[in-house]
């Protein structure tokens, strides 16, 4: 523990005293910007499409909660990967994968085909969103400021994506919002080949990936959960999964509920939209309400927030209402991903960047992959409008027993 207090306070004297140029910055808030959102463009486009197919609630979640599957296995391999060769090539093999995938899903109705892709799908996309936040573990140190614009960032591309998927959905049916999500798609591969390289790329510019490198190592999972043990590390890993799970219930039967009271798919694109630009400014504020709240109490405040709001889903009835808490519960994301994302850079430690980067994103994929089964269940038995009750209640009864544990660990809160 105190190994990992003593990395934690020199990964935040480096994330401090580094700059980096702006040609450093801008392919790494890029990268962020398309890898992270592309789960929102598919909150909007892949509920559409399996409404017209018209599967069952069970079904519905399982499909949503497939494209967890591949990353809840592979992750933490991946990020190994990356700490031994480089995000880019990894990256970059990708997000050219999962453009020839999405534009896949209009040609079939086949439900366990759609699974498939999703399966495929989720993982390129995790991959290349734990290459986004690798690359900025490496080059931007865990800085504050840059820890913020690469939040703004991540909220941009939630901000631009979901309305335009929508309006392509509205216009062109599902080849339009699948080709939105592919060329989104692009806009990784593209940022992956202009990243600055590292030293891992200088030092083998020309390797590829082999057989072997595909193939998991017992020793990257056992050193990804120890750094689990890191303080640090274990609050992140806890909130991460209340606030995927909550991302789940809104990247599934969310649009599925307002589908069903009659909202057109771009004014559902509005509502995420809207959410998505109250986070990205708020992202900003992250270092001024530190000085006010110790920062683990303000990211467990903001998680309860993002929880509860789109829980009473259900019991608002117009579109004015949707959007107010909608924007809420975008303010509440958008401070509590910056303080995640500081946290994790400097309890990982240089080294151990993509390990760190992809344990986070083993737990959001448990979490997002149990999250819409669950809820389908709950669904079929209690009705849709009480599953997200029903969720919320669990949800928000789970971030008191996180409190709780925090409460009993001064030092978690010492900022």
């Amino acid at each position: 523990m105190a190994a990992g207090d003593e990395s934690k306070s020199r990964g935040g004297d480096r994330g401090a005293e580094r700059t980096a140029p702006w040609r450093v910055q801008l392919p790494v808030y890029a990268a962020g910007l398309f890898s992270n959102s592309i789960s929102d463009l598919a909150s909007i486009a892949l509920p559409l499409y399996l409404a017209t197919i018209d599967p069952s609630p069970v079904m519905i979640g399982l499909v949503i909660g497939a494209r967890h599957f591949l990353p809840l296995l592979l992750a933490i391999h991946g990020g190994a990967l990356m700490d031994r060769l480089g995000a880019r090539r990894l990256m970059v093999f990708c997000s050219a994968l999962a453009v020839v995938v999405l534009l896949l899903f209009p040609t079939t109705g086949f439900i366990p085909l759609i699974i498939l892709l999703q399966m495929i799908n989720g993982l390129c996309a995790s991959m290349g969103w734990i290459g986004a936040q690798t690359s900025f573990g490496l080059m931007l140190h865990g800085n504050q400021t840059y820890s913020g614009r690469f939040a703004f960032a991540l909220r941009l591309g939630s901000f631009i994506g979901p309305p335009l998927t929508g309006l392509a959905w509205d216009r062109l049916g599902p080849w339009g919002a699948f080709g939105m999500m592919a060329l989104w798609a692009s806009g990784t591969l593209f940022s992956a080949l202009t990243i600055a390289p590292t030293e891992l790329d200088r030092r083998d510019p020309d390797r590829r990936l082999r057989i072997a490198d595909l193939l998991p190592r017992l020793s990257d999972y056992r050193a990804a959960f120890r750094l689990a043990t890191i303080p640090g590390m274990t609050i992140v890993l806890m909130v991460t999964v209340l606030r995927i799970a909550a991302s789940g219930i809104q990247d599934s039967f969310y649009t599925i509920y307002l589908v069903s009271i009659g909202m057109s798919a771009t004014l559902i694109g509005v509502l995420v939209t809207l959410s998505s630009a109250l986070a990205a400014v708020s992202s900003l504020l992250v270092g001024r309400l530190t000085r006010y709240m110790p920062p683990v109490w303000l990211l467990l405040l903001t998680t309860f927030g993002s929880i509860v709001f789109v829980a009473v889903t259900p019991l608002l009835g117009s579109f004015a209402a949707l959007a107010i808490v909608a924007a809420m519960r975008g303010v509440c994301m958008g401070i509590s991903q910056p303080l995640m994302l500081s946290i994790l850079v400097d309890a990982a430690g240089r080294g151990s960047q993509g390990k760190g980067v992809a344990l986070r994103t083993t737990a959001n994929r448990v979490a997002g992959a149990v999250t819409p089964a669950a809820m389908g269940t709950i669904a079929s038995v209690a009705g849709l409008d009480a599953s997200f009750l029903i969720m919320g209640a669990l949800l928000s009864l789970a971030t008191g027993l996180v409190a709780a544990y925090v409460w009993r660990r001064p030092e978690l809160a010492g900022g």
